[in-house]
């Protein structure tokens, strides 16, 4: 079992959950509401967040630069850099009725969040089994579990980033989003009657050392982002391998490290017992791991609600602070750093505790060989956003065979060019399974001119056409890298894809694609997809009055059984949820053609519409069998 990225000179996926940054190669690139400083440029400089809680476990706001004191192996250090941050605690959306629970057939690199959590599942040994044999997942944990998750994940502000990882059924994974409908559609994916398999012998010992390995390989891939708390939720109904519990796996110390890389990467973990309320020891692990951290462990209570309100507090209002150790010697010795308010020891100071200091380089050793920079781009937790993109993704069967199509519409957008401009468009496309697995890549330079912008438009936008060919059905994620030769600048973005068995379904869908008669922004390459889609697809989701848009998707039925009529169901909502379209239509069984398959397209009635946001459906079904596709819009 393996997730994902990069490391230098080649692309692996990391096993299980872990996060994944490149090691050393990328920073990412983070905005949020509240722009967060950027501490002056140098190699020696440590970086601390700082949490202050008064005695109800509230933030203490308001405190400054000099109210702190910071020690270094008791030796008073001076703070040359100083920030508060002070997030909205939680932001109730009032947007869209549907828009947590469908996601967004456009994904972008223009991403502007304020928090970063990872929650994991532990589904493997620690999902709630009961002891008496044969040991069996607990089914009341696991109900409590995807409920905590998902109340977690309903008070999440619109811009959290949020990644979503299980143990063991790492297909149900979802990577770092602000989309939290993939997280909601990812927990609801996971089975009422469990998850995990690793339950017995060696195979517990293997399910208990990905938890807690895992663990210490998403902290160290978050250790990369810098400025920021990060912290992890874990949910699980047993933690293994701690004082209060036998180690018959050997793993005691392996919490150690992960206690040592949390200290030093600015990540608290945050242990959820969804075993609820019990009044044995194994509550004091849930404990212990919350100390040793810095975060907030939820025991002994079926009502989650109270300690998740704290975590997101405790992740909301905080301080950053930068010193430059006195002792500057690279020496690999292990430091202890105290930080304390003045004056006030009634109030509760959680930060960094201690960190290694880095080891001089010896000498002779050349320095890694940084790697290729499209390459890079696609190597960091967050993609690159220094050129903004969007993608749409749509899979459509290949005839005759089992693989599949994906046709990608690119959005790319710039400063204005004050001329009509030959542009150039060095595109890097590569393609993953769920479990890791490079599957296919590809490279293209796509020219395409741009007409000069108007007087009173800010930014020069335009599309490129590309695809990409996938063996088998299945979750992929598709990493797009992108080079305006123009303009010198670099973007990238990442989107999931899910290809559907065509062959096998009795009805099935491909992906949609919305086509503008009258393009307003430029496409090229404009050949490129004409064997798959009989219609130029666009990226873009907002549209006037005017403009003549249709919604296409090909429709499968699989087997060898005669063809049958499918009823294609159609319904557009508007944001209060009332169907304002309901349409039904009938693809009649003649019309399938001998790869099994017949195309449907429906006219978006744009100049009926008031302005607003949509959710368009379209479902087919065949006897009891049905396939669903939603793509939202908006009506400007």
């Amino acid at each position: 079992m393996k997730r994902i990225w990069f490391a230098p000179r080649k692309l692996y996926w990391l096993h299980c959950f872990t996060v994944c940054l490149a090691l050393g190669l990328c920073e990412a690139v983070l905005l949020t509401q509240q722009r967060l400083p950027v501490f002056r440029a140098k190699t020696d400089l440590i970086q601390l967040d700082v949490v202050v809680l008064d005695k109800d476990g509230k933030p203490v706001r308001g405190l400054t630069q000099n109210d702190f004191t910071l020690l270094e192996d008791k030796t008073q250090q001076r703070i040359e850099g100083f920030t508060a941050v002070d997030l909205e605690d939680v932001v109730h959306d009032a947007g869209p009725v549907w828009k947590h629970s469908v996601p967004a057939d456009v994904v972008t690199n223009e991403i502007d969040n304020q928090r970063i959590f990872v929650l994991v599942v532990d589904d493997g040994r620690s999902m709630g089994l009961r002891e008496s044999p044969p040991r069996t997942p607990d089914l009341w944990a696991i109900k409590r579990m995807k409920e905590s998750v998902a109340l977690f994940i309903s008070q999440l502000n619109p811009n959290d980033l949020v990644a979503l990882f299980f143990t063991q059924r790492t297909k149900l994974s979802q990577n770092l989003t602000s989309d939290h409908a993939r997280l909601i559609k990812a927990v609801q994916s996971f089975p009422d009657g469990g998850g995990g398999d690793l339950v017995g012998g060696g195979l517990a010992c293997l399910g208990a050392r990905y938890a807690v390995r895992g663990m210490k390989g998403i902290i160290e891939q978050l250790a990369t982002i810098p400025d920021r708390r990060k912290a992890i939720v874990y949910f699980g109904g047993e933690l293994p391998g701690l004082p209060n519990t036998p180690d018959d796996c050997g793993i005691f110390y392996d919490w150690r490290e992960v206690f040592a890389a949390a200290d030093q990467a600015h990540v608290t973990v945050n242990p959820v017992d969804t075993m609820g309320l019990r009044l044995n020891g194994i509550r004091d692990n849930y404990l212990a791991v919350a100390e040793n951290t810095g975060g907030r462990a939820i025991v002994a209570t079926n009502d989650f609600a109270p300690g998740i309100r704290r975590i997101f507090v405790e992740n909301s209002s905080y301080y950053l602070l930068a010193y430059s150790p006195t002792r500057a010697e690279e020496d690999g010795t292990f430091r202890r750093v105290t930080v304390k308010v003045n004056g006030r020891p009634d109030l509760e100071v959680s930060s960094r505790r201690s960190y290694w200091a880095p080891k001089a380089p010896k000498p002779g050793d050349p320095p890694p060989l940084p790697p290729p920079p499209d390459v890079e781009a696609l190597a960091g937790l967050l993609p690159l956003s220094k050129l903004p993109l969007r993608v749409s993704a749509a899979a459509f069967a290949t005839p005759g065979v089992q693989s599949a199509t994906v046709t990608l519409a690119l959005g790319v957008k710039q400063p204005a060019f004050a001329s009509r401009t030959s542009e150039q468009i060095e595109l890097l496309v590569k393609a993953y399974t769920a479990d890791g697995d490079q599957l296919a890549s590809d490279t293209q330079l796509i020219p395409i001119t741009v007409p000069a912008a108007h007087a009173d438009v800010e930014q020069s936008r335009y599309e490129v056409l590309a695809r990409i060919d996938l063996p088998k059905p299945g979750k992929y994620e598709v990493r797009l890298s992108a080079k305006s030769v123009a303009s010198d600048t670099r973007g990238s973005v990442y989107v999931d894809v899910e290809v559907p068995d065509y062959r096998k379904e009795k009805v099935s869908l491909s992906g949609v694609v919305l086509s503008s008669a009258l393009p307003v922004d430029p496409v090229a390459p404009l050949r490129v997809l004409r064997d798959v889609v009989p219609m130029v697809p666009t990226s873009e989701r907002a549209f006037r009055a005017t403009d003549v848009v249709t919604a296409f998707v090909r429709a499968y039925q699989g087997g060898n059984d005669k063809f049958a009529p499918v009823t294609m169901k159609v319904t557009i909502q508007d944001a209060a949820g009332k169907r304002v379209v309901d349409k039904t239509d009938t693809v009649a069984a003649d019309t399938f053609t001998a790869d099994r398959s017949a195309d449907y397209q429906f006219r978006l009635p744009l100049g009926a519409l008031p302005a607003g946001e949509y959710l368009l459906t379209l479902e087919a079904s065949v006897g009891k069998s049905t396939a669903r596709r939603d793509v939202r819009f908006q009506k400007r």
